[in-house]
């Protein structure tokens, strides 16, 4: 079944797009003499300067001693929105390093949070890491400065005109073919094991690549034992796929899209795409996106909505929306237990469905 199934030649109508775009950029805030600052009363929090990030003004503000009494044997850390905005958007990350620029402690979240200024609204984290953690790791401190790095994802929203077209515009690969270390195991110092299937890696490259990696290869849980680590709730086919992706940027099942091996690929796309997720490959979960949206049906429309909707994924969403509310489908598949369940678990979608696709 295609997406144009149904007549609607006769039926007059009218379509509007919301555009969201992402920006992000990263600023480093550089604490010299870190150890005096841990004499700094309770609750006294130490400033970097203003950084712009998707037009919006911000500050990190970090606290030695903890933000409350109850959190005083950790140090806090908040990115502060300094503009006068309401609803802003935005997904900030921290990773606190030395300064040789080597992560002592990271805090990688995946929430969007909406930042007002009616107070000077703030995001972050009360116990970020434990203050003995971080001393222990003074020795590292070269000329007892730490450096903090906040990154803030900005989501922007613009009116548009004319519905976005599929495919995505995919962007170019970022960094040089590798593949063949990873086919070869030239100098691999990490294996993975997947359903009893283990793979070898290298963790400079996969932290160069992710910065969910590069948490737990170089963060302070940092594995330095045990050179094999498990991986949980993932095919060992899947992994296999991600793990060409990081070092080639290709996954070669995708070359081919016809017969059986279309079927094939649909279902390893819905997988990838949770993995993309998971371990933070944008263009990765693009690309995955792409190969969804040429598959949506009758059948899968409510499956791959689910997927989207946990994802964040907002154009393959719209394209599913729009899809189950073509004429002769909205009611066979709003009928269905599936979809039933998707709005129990999730309630906004009915009403965006409603107020956006159905007239």
């Amino acid at each position: 079944m295609s997406l144009s199934d149904g007549d609607s030649s006769n039926i007059p109508e009218t379509a509007s797009t919301l555009r969201v775009e992402k920006v992000t950029g990263s600023h480093l805030f550089k604490i010299m003499g870190y150890s005096l600052q841990t004499d700094i009363a309770k609750k006294k929090f130490l400033e970097s300067a203003t950084f712009s990030v998707g037009g919006y003004d911000w500050s990190i503000h970090y606290y030695p001693n903890g933000v409350k009494s109850t959190e005083e044997d950790y140090t806090s850390i908040f990115v502060l929105l300094k503009s006068e905005a309401k609803y802003v958007k935005a997904q900030p990350s921290f990773i606190i390093l030395n300064e040789n620029r080597n992560p002592l402690s990271a805090r990688l979240t995946t929430e969007v949070y909406t930042f007002t200024s009616d107070n000077k609204d703030s995001y972050g984290f009360p116990k970020f890491v434990k203050r003995s953690a971080l001393q222990s790791l003074s020795g590292d401190l070269k000329n007892d400065c730490i450096v903090i790095r906040c990154t803030v994802t900005v989501f922007k929203t613009f009116p548009v005109e004319v519905e976005p077209a599929f495919p995505l515009p995919v962007p170019p690969p970022d960094m040089q073919q590798l593949s063949h270390l990873l086919e070869a195991g030239y100098g691999a110092d990490v294996t993975f094991k997947v359903n009893g299937q283990r793979f070898n890696a290298h963790k400079h490259i996969l932290a160069a690549k992710s910065q969910v990696f590069l948490a737990q290869f170089f963060g302070p849980l940092k594995e330095n034992k045990d050179k094999i680590i498990k991986i949980e709730d993932m095919e060992a086919p899947v992994f296999n796929s991600l793990l060409h992706f990081i070092y080639s940027e290709t996954v070669p099942e995708f070359e081919e899209v016809s017969g059986s091996k279309k079927k094939h690929n649909n279902e390893l796309a819905q997988h990838l795409l949770v993995a993309a997720d998971r371990y933070d490959l944008d263009r990765l979960k693009i690309i995955c996106q792409n190969i969804l949206y040429g598959s949506i049906d009758r059948g899968n429309v409510v499956a791959l909505l689910s997927l989207a909707e946990m994802h964040n994924c907002i154009n393959l969403k719209t394209a599913c929306l729009k899809f189950i509310a073509s004429p002769g489908i909205l009611g066979e598949v709003t009928a269905t237990e599936q979809f039933q369940c998707l709005v129990r678990n999730h309630p906004l979608i009915l009403k965006e469905l409603l107020d956006k696709w159905v007239l």
